[in-house]
């Protein structure tokens, strides 16, 4: 006589239609939340990942934790309890196979997510890898969410639990960013970091000991015959709490001075960006050409435009800030401001002390700049007021020069600029 043979209980669970569902749900909302905000991440990896991060845990997180908490109840709606209690499974057990599908499933979509946007950086990424063990913390951290909806599913006995879950969830995500105080580090959803930054090699572990360390206590001192153990992961993830509130200001990232590096182009001046944005070099180049020519022969011109909050920069450079809001997947969009703001930076060099009222040096200083790359022209149905005497007289005077005079009168400028007495100049 033939026997029957009965699915793994493991099994069953995953394959049943709610576990797939809750992981297609989240694998779709982070594609279509990350494809929304590509031109922000595709450039660098840190940026893929702090986009990841942000994705998974405010959109999946939610998702995660309110599925898991309607699992939890399936039990007590189907009026099985009693009947499973009997069951020789260790309670224990049997929450682990119920959580399973709502805890495997969207963690399963937010790595399949992962591995699309990865593999789109690696086509834009000028420099650095991913990040394997932020991936890891974040994975984690959502496998945690699920535990914790998934036993608030089964003490809470209320239809509407799961979407108050959903939003304390959300709230408690993200209501710590907010925060100026080292409660901010106790959220997984960390602060951005900057381009040029790299993660302590520590954080992402303890941040898993943290969130994985509060599951599992939730988990055991719900299930386990002996509660007690539950102290276990309890002093792991206090540990972890008191390790990622000591991060400070700072939180867990660090500069990496190879990833600022400044990598040039053989113009005079030079263009240089930082070693993440190599492949923004040439769009940057060709925007400045214009501005390189005018420099090009002048005393005390700045040697080189650089990508301002690089380690490399020098006083004598012309530093532009915010490269990233100049171009899209490496590609400049507005070659217009962006060699304007770097001819700003040439005629009022930032690292001169904040300017006081307005003087006529400012008018002079305007116009030397529009004469090296003028402010681009948008269609203005109100037309500003007239532009001040000095500037007009300056920047007709700049235009009308002849070369040398042109030339011998910028050098003196830059000189004047340069040392921050700009109160020397006069109009030429």
């Amino acid at each position: 006589m033939s026997g029957r043979h009965f699915r793994n209980p493991l099994r069953a669970e995953l394959t049943r239609w709610s576990g797939p569902v809750v992981g297609a749900t989240v694998l779709v909302t982070l594609l279509v939340a990350m494809d929304d905000k590509a031109d922000l991440w595709l450039t660098t990896w840190m940026s893929t990942a702090d986009h990841l991060r942000t994705a998974g845990l405010l959109l999946g997180g939610p998702l995660t934790a309110a599925a898991a908490c309607w699992q939890g109840g399936r039990e007590r709606r189907r009026g099985t309890t009693d009947l499973l209690a009997t069951m020789p499974r260790t309670p224990l057990r049997r929450a682990l196979v119920a959580a399973a599908p709502t805890i495997l499933w969207p963690v399963a979509g937010y790595l399949l997510t992962t591995a699309v946007c990865l593999v789109a950086t690696w086509r834009y990424a000028s420099y650095g890898h991913p990040w394997p063990s932020l991936i890891a913390a974040d994975a984690t951290a959502l496998g945690a969410l699920g535990v914790l909806g998934f036993l608030a599913g089964r003490v809470v006995p209320w239809r509407l639990a799961p979407p108050v879950v959903a939003v304390g969830t959300y709230l408690v995500l993200g209501l710590p960013g907010y925060s100026e105080s080292a409660v901010t580090w106790l959220s997984p959803v960390l602060a951005d970091s900057f381009f040029g930054d790299r993660p302590l090699w520590w954080c992402a572990p303890v941040s898993m000991m943290w969130t994985a360390g509060l599951a599992g206590a939730a988990l055991l001192a719900y299930a386990a015959r002996r509660r007690v153990t539950a102290l276990v992961p309890l002093v792991a993830a206090a540990t972890a709490a008191a390790l990622l509130t000591q991060l400070g200001t700072d939180g867990p990232w660090r500069p990496d001075p190879a990833a600022s590096a400044l990598v040039c182009d053989d113009g005079t001046p030079q263009v240089c960006a930082s070693r993440v944005h190599t492949r923004m070099l040439p769009g940057a180049s060709a925007a400045l050409a214009g501005l390189s020519a005018k420099l090009r022969g002048v005393p005390n011109a700045p040697a080189r435009v650089v990508e301002k909050d690089t380690s490399a920069a020098r006083d004598t450079d012309a530093p532009v800030s915010g490269w990233d809001t100049y171009f899209r997947l490496n590609r400049i969009t507005e070659p217009e401001l962006f060699a304007h703001n770097a001819a700003a930076a040439t005629a009022a060099p930032v690292s001169c002390p904040a300017p006081g009222p307005h003087t006529p040096a400012d008018d002079i200083s305007t116009a030397v700049a529009d004469w090296l790359a003028p402010m681009p022209v948008w269609d203005d149905p109100l037309p500003g007021p007239p532009p001040p005497p000095l500037y007009a007289r300056t920047l007709t005077r700049l235009r009308t020069m002849t070369e040398p005079e042109r030339t011998r009168w910028l050098g003196g400028y830059l000189a004047d600029a340069r040392s921050c007495h700009l109160e020397r100049v006069t109009a030429p």
